[in-house]
C-alpha cells in the first residue's frame, strides 16, 4: 500500500477541517489534498526503451532490462527529488502493430522529420498497442520483474506508477478473435466487405479518439459490454498489485456520454443504450476494495476534468494551464487560478510536456528561459507536479512514441542549474508537500498586475512564492497575514530561496501592508519566513 510519509499526525484533524469548510465555500483560497494524499509531490515520467537505450550508450553495455539497470541511476532519480517514477510502455506489443510502425509511408515521413537516419532497429513499436498485461519481454521475465523494480524504487523512497490503456487494445489481441464482442462492431446489416477507413476486415473498428483519423494499430473496446467491464476489472487489479498508482490513457473517451457520442451508430445497432452507472465509477470503486492506497491519474483534457474526478481519479490532467501559459496570457493563466476551487487544483497534475506534448523549450517560443518562467508558475502548485525525462536537460526533440531514441542534444547547463535548484525547494521544504496553498492578492504598485502570487504554509513553515510572467520587471505589496514576531522581535528574517539572500523586514508591516517585493522579469522570488 502506498504510504506517503508527508503528514505529520498533529495535522490532520486541521486538513479534514480545511476540506469541510473548502466543500462549504468556493470563496476560500485554501487547497486541501484529497484524503490520504500529499499536498504536492514530484512526479517524472520515464518512456522505457529509449530511457534503457541512453543507459546503453551512457554504459557502453547492452541494457535492454530493467533488472540490468544500475542502482546508481535509481538513486539519482530520488536525489532529484522524485517521489514518483511512471515508466511508460511496459506491457507486451503484437507484431501486427510493429509491422504496420515499421511500414506506414505517414509514420515513416514522421520519422524522417524527427530523427534524421534513423534506423529500422530504431522503430520498437507504440506502447499503446497493447497485447497483454504482462511485461514486454524486451524489459524482462515477467511480473517479478516489475516487482523487484518497485521494490527498489521503494528502497530509495519512490512509488512505482504504470499504465492501463482502456479504450483499445492492439490488433492482434487474442481477444479479437475470441471474443469479438468484447469490441466495437460494425452494425450487423452493413457488410461485409466493411469501410476499411474504420473496420478491420473482420468488421471490429479501429481504435478512435473521437477526432482525426482512427489509431489503425488497434481495436476499439466496447465498453458498454459487461464482459469488456470485467475483463478491464480484472487487468486493472493485475496492474494495482504491481504499482503504486496507475494512469489511465484518454479515460475521458470512456465517459458514458463520450462513449456514446463517438460510437452511437454501432453501438445501438447492437441493441446498446446509454448506462446508467459510469464504467470507471464501477472499475475504480472494485479496484480500491482490494487495493485501497492505489491513484488513478486520468489522461483527460477540458472539460472533462471535473467529470473524472467525480467518477473517482485522483488526479486529471491539467492541460488548460499549460496551454494558458504558452500563450503568454497572463489574465488566462490568473483567470483559470481564481476561477478554479482550491481542491480541484491540488487534484490536477501540472505538467509542461510529456510523450504526447512537444518539449517545454519549442512550446515556449524556443527560449529557455521563457520555459523556465513557466516551469515556476506550474511546479509550485498544489498537486502532481509532472515532469518528463530530459526536460530538466533542457532538450528540445520530442521523442517519437515508435522510436527507441531521439535526436542527440547537449544539455543546457542554465536549464539543469534552474530545475535542480528548483527541486530542491519543493522537495526540502515540507509545506509544499503537506502544507496548505493560498492565492494572495498583489497590489500597491502600477505593474502589480503583472505578478501572481501564493502561499504554502503548515506548522513548520511559512512560504511565499510571487511569479513574474511578464517581460517587464514588476513590483508590489503582498500582505501576509501569517506573519508574526518571532520571540517578541518585530523583524524577523525572510529568505530568499532562489538567490539564498535574506532580508529582515516588519513582520507588523508584512500582516498588515504587505511585504514589498520587486520581481524580474520571466522569474519569480519564493520566500521563507516565520
Amino acid at each position: 500500500a502506498i504510504q506517503f510519509e508527508f503528514y505529520q499526525t498533529t495535522c490532520k484533524m486541521k486538513k479534514v477541517l480545511l476540506l469541510l469548510l473548502s466543500l462549504l465555500t468556493l470563496q476560500l483560497a485554501l487547497a486541501v489534498p484529497p484524503a490520504g494524499y500529499p499536498s504536492g509531490f514530484n512526479l517524472l515520467e520515464i518512456s522505457s526503451r529509449p530511457w534503457l537505450y541512453s543507459l546503453s550508450l551512457k554504459y557502453g553495455v547492452d541494457i535492454t532490462q530493467f533488472s540490468q539497470v544500475p542502482d546508481s541511476e535509481l538513486q539519482a532519480f530520488a536525489d532529484q527529488g522524485f517521489n514518483m517514477i511512471w515508466f511508460m510502455g511496459v506491457w507486451e506489443l503484437g507484431e501486427y502493430g510493429l509491422n504496420l510502425d515499421q511500414t506506414d509511408p505517414q509514420l515513416i515521413q514522421q520519422y524522417n522529420q524527427n530523427l534524421p537516419g534513423w534506423q529500422m532497429p530504431d522503430v520498437i513499436g507504440s506502447p499503446y498497442a497493447v497485447v497483454n498485461y504482462t511485461l514486454n519481454p524486451q524489459l524482462g521475465s515477467g511480473y517479478s520483474d516489475l516487482q523487484n523494480l518497485r521494490q527498489r524504487l521503494s528502497s530509495y523512497g519512490m512509488k512505482l506508477m504504470l499504465d492501463f490503456v482502456p479504450n483499445h487494445s492492439a490488433v492482434d489481441d487474442e481477444f479479437t478473435t475470441t471474443n469479438p464482442m468484447y469490441y466495437i462492431n460494425a452494425p450487423p446489416n452493413s457488410g461485409p466487405p466493411y469501410d476499411s477507413n474504420v473496420y478491420l476486415p473482420n468488421g471490429i473498428a479501429y481504435g478512435w479518439g473521437g477526432y482525426g483519423q482512427p489509431w489503425t494499430d488497434t481495436a476499439q473496446f466496447n465498453i458498454f459490454n459487461p464482459d469488456t467491464i470485467n475483463i478491464h476489472i480484472q487487468n486493472l487489479k493485475g496492474i494495482a498489485s504491481l504499482a503504486d498508482a496507475i494512469r489511465c490513457d484518454v479515460a475521458y473517451l470512456l465517459l458514458n456520454s463520450q462513449f456514446w457520442q463517438n460510437w452511437q451508430p454501432q453501438l445501438q445497432a447492437w441493441g446498446y443504450s446509454e448506462p446508467s452507472s459510469e464504467f470507471w465509477s464501477t472499475a475504480i470503486a472494485a479496484v480500491k476494495a482490494e487495493y485501497p492506497a492505489v491513484i488513478f491519474l486520468a489522461e483527460v483534457y477540458y472539460p472533462n476534468q471535473p467529470d473524472m474526478i467525480a467518477v473517482g481519479f485522483d488526479y486529471v490532467y491539467d492541460k488548460t494551464l499549460l496551454d494558458n501559459l504558452a500563450s503568454f496570457n497572463l489574465d488566462s493563466v490568473k483567470g483559470w487560478l481564481t476561477s478554479n476551487s482550491p481542491q480541484f487544483i491540488s487534484q490536477c497534475a501540472h505538467f509542461l510536456t510529456n510523450h504526447d506534448e512537444p518539449r517545454a523549450i519549442p512550446k515556449f517560443s524556443g527560449e529557455w528561459y521563457l520555459a523556465d518562467a513557466a516551469a515556476l508558475v506550474t511546479y509550485t502548485l498544489p498537486g502532481m507536479r509532472f515532469f518528463y525525462m530530459w526536460d530538466y536537460d533542457g532538450f528540445s526533440s520530442q521523442i517519437t512514441i515508435q522510436l527507441r531514441r531521439e535526436v542527440t542534444e547537449n544539455p543546457i547547463d542554465s536549464v539543469q542549474t534552474f530545475y535542480s535548484q528548483l527541486l530542491q525547494i519543493v522537495t526540502d521544504h515540507s509545506s509544499f508537500h503537506n502544507g496548505t496553498w493560498q492565492w494572495l492578492n498583489v497590489g500597491g504598485s502600477s505593474s502589480a498586475g503583472s505578478l501572481m502570487a501564493w502561499s504554502w504554509a503548515n506548522d513548520v513553515e511559512k512560504i511565499l512564492v510571487v511569479c513574474n510572467f511578464t517581460p517587464d520587471q514588476a513590483s508590489g505589496s503582498v500582505v501576509l497575514s501569517n506573519a508574526t514576531p518571532v520571540n517578541g522581535n518585530d523583524t524577523i528574517p525572510v529568505l530568499e530561496l532562489l538567490t539564498g539572500e535574506t532580508y529582515y523586514r516588519s513582520a507588523s508591516e508584512m500582516s498588515s501592508t504587505g511585504l514589498f517585493v520587486v520581481v524580474n522579469s520571466w522569474y519569480a522570488q519564493i520566500f521563507i519566513y516565520n
